[in-house]
């Protein structure tokens, strides 16, 4: 039964990942198309996403709960929140020029990079906390940064209430990391695991239908 769960996670984590690097790739066409600076955060932060589902659900499945890869799922995750969370506080700036953008892009795979570093460094250290108490911090603050990305949604319903469909799939993300946060405070209630990861899945599926339509409607 145990088994086929995890098959089961496995499976919605890496169609979660694939929705996370499709929204990616079409934030990245609409950024090369419109230039606007708040649209560069949006291709790293779900690139990041993406990465976070693949190899944490990865781990997962290898019976590795506690490796490299893992930690790494971690990092990722919380800083493709952060890259999407700077993307809505850089939405009243202007239009980004040709040299500020080639700029952006190389800090951000910079920072990319300097995640990875990081989380190798770190997981070398063996002060750290357990991963099961690393795993929980990060899951508070991945709730902390989707409550400010849904407020400024909330904030912009007003003039645009389509926006209705972009919040509840963050939503839905932040339910999925409310599951995981009770996973880890109990590891025996793999239904809470199972349960986030189908909820994950809704909210990108969600998140890509509304990225689609808004193509279809240029």
């Amino acid at each position: 039964m145990v088994v086929t769960l995890e098959l089961a996670a496995f499976f919605l984590g890496f169609v979660t990942a694939g929705l996370g690097w499709c929204i990616a790739y079409l934030m990245l066409v609409s950024f090369r198309t419109l230039h606007q600076k708040y649209l560069l955060g949006f291709p790293l932060g779900f690139s990041l996403l993406g990465l976070s589902f693949a190899s944490f659900d990865a781990s997962n499945l290898a019976a590795l709960p506690e490796n490299l890869t893992s930690w790494l799922a971690l990092f990722f995750g919380t800083y493709g929140y952060l890259s999407i969370c700077l993307s809505y506080a850089l939405k009243g700036d202007p239009v980004a020029d040709p040299i500020e953008s080639r700029r952006s892009q190389l800090i951000s795979i910079t920072l990319t990079v300097l995640t990875v570093v990081v989380a190798t460094v770190l997981y070398s250290i063996p002060i750290l906390p357990s991963y099961q108490v690393a795993y929980s911090a990060f899951r508070v603050v991945n709730l902390t940064l989707l409550g400010y990305i849904i407020y400024n949604l909330n904030l912009a319903l007003q003039d645009r209430t389509e926006l209705s469909s972009v919040v509840l799939g963050f939503t839905f993300l932040a339910i999925q990391q409310c599951g995981e946060l009770i996973w880890a405070l109990d590891r025996k209630f793999v239904w809470a695991f199972l349960f986030a990861q189908l909820v994950a899945l809704v909210g990108m599926l969600v998140l890509t239908i509304v990225v689609i339509k808004g193509f279809r409607s240029e």
